[in-house]
């Protein structure tokens, strides 16, 4: 099947922080737009309404607040149904829309127009693996929600799913067949990559605190101390967010990085990143950190063995063990010309693998094919 005229539907941060994969589509097809959706309420000021009160509950629980407005199967349905208003209002309509994510569908009512999807979880990996994203009440509304996922991925024309994952996920939850889910991956947001030699030997640590319990700060918090009794010149610098946390020696913690010109900075002067984390579907901040060259400390949860291979670009936790997190940080920062391997393996895995353009070629092979 031929497509000419593409649009691509998401959450407007969604769809902002995947520009660069449609930048490297967009040049194969006659026409490549972007949609933004996600309304409650089709009335922008009644939007606006529920936008600010989920934004006040938010506050007071995140969970009580998804529950409310976002993850429940009437948001599901609504929100799918305005998507589908917006695309039908489009001249000439798209032959194809490509969604992003999976909080609502493009299409509810009907279903001429085929769409493809780009997955990077599934309600069912949340509720295993961090039940704070799956915050039903009860079994049957868990369920409820995951009827409507099911319907969606099941009238696909194609799933482009984010890690192997993601894949086994649709196939064993879902019931979906696997020769019409195609593993791609995903890329940094950096649209030039770091072309210049990595400096090496700082010894300084990166962790990204931006969800900090999800993410494994209490292992990165517990295993520096021990680092720092082996390393004394190590130093830890934490970014994402300012933590209302006693920081042992060597540990600042700048906070949110306003710039991209200054998170480059900081990878260019880091050692290692570290992500830890009880769950991260594949994370950018990783694969960013890689760009630069700069090796990670990942656990094997979700999609991150997919990024990193042990002892080729970087080292992959087994256990979430802060002991144990202490002696691969010791191992890779205390054999400078491991680091150097694991940097230059880190930076070609980027370039080789996880990129746009290479992600880009994926699915448009997939779309050149009957299904």
């Amino acid at each position: 099947m031929k497509f000419k005229r593409i649009v691509a539907t998401g959450e407007p941060g969604f769809l902002y922080r995947r520009q660069y994969l449609f930048q490297a589509l967009s040049p194969h097809f006659d026409r490549f737009d972007t949609l933004p959706c996600g309304e409650f309420y089709s009335l922008e000021l009644l939007d606006r309404i529920a936008n600010f009160l989920f934004k006040v509950a938010y506050r007071f629980s995140v969970s009580q607040a998804d529950r409310w407005f976002q993850k429940n199967p009437r948001a599901y349905r609504i929100k799918s149904r305005n998507a589908e208003r917006k695309i039908r209002q489009l001249q000439p309509p798209p032959d194809l829309v490509f969604h992003v994510f999976g909080l609502f569908a493009p299409f509810w009512d009907s279903f001429e127009i085929p769409y493809t999807l780009y997955l990077d979880y599934t309600m069912a990996l949340a509720a295993q693996n961090w039940p704070q994203w799956a915050p039903f009440s009860t079994p049957e509304a868990l369920a409820a929600w995951m009827a409507c996922e099911r319907q969606t991925y099941r009238r696909a024309y194609r799933i482009f799913a984010i890690s192997q994952r993601v894949k086994s996920s649709l196939i064993e939850d879902y019931g979906i067949e696997g020769d019409r889910i195609i593993v791609v991956g995903s890329a940094p947001n950096f649209n030039e990559p770091y072309e210049l030699e990595k400096p090496l030997g700082s010894q300084q640590i990166l962790f990204n605190a931006s969800d900090f319990k999800r993410k494994g700060g209490d292992l990165v918090l517990a295993a520096f101390p021990q680092v720092k009794k082996a390393l004394p010149n190590a130093t830890l610098t934490i970014v994402g967010r300012q933590l209302n946390l006693p920081l042992s020696e060597g540990v600042s913690n700048p906070g949110r990085i306003g710039s991209r010109e200054a998170m480059r900075e900081l990878f260019v002067r880091s050692d290692l990143v570290l992500s830890p984390s009880y769950c991260d579907p594949f994370p950018i901040f990783v694969m960013e950190a890689m760009s630069h060259g700069v090796p990670c400390i990942v656990s094997n949860r979700d999609g991150m063995p997919e990024i990193v291979n042990d002892r080729d670009n970087g080292r992959v936790l087994p256990i979430q063990d802060p002991e144990l997190l202490a002696e691969y940080i010791i191992e890779v920062l205390g054999n400078l010309k491991q680091l150097k391997r694991y940097s230059q393996a880190a930076k070609q895995t980027i370039k080789t693998r996880l990129n746009w353009p290479t992600i880009a070629d994926k699915m448009l092979l997939a779309l050149s094919e009957t299904p």
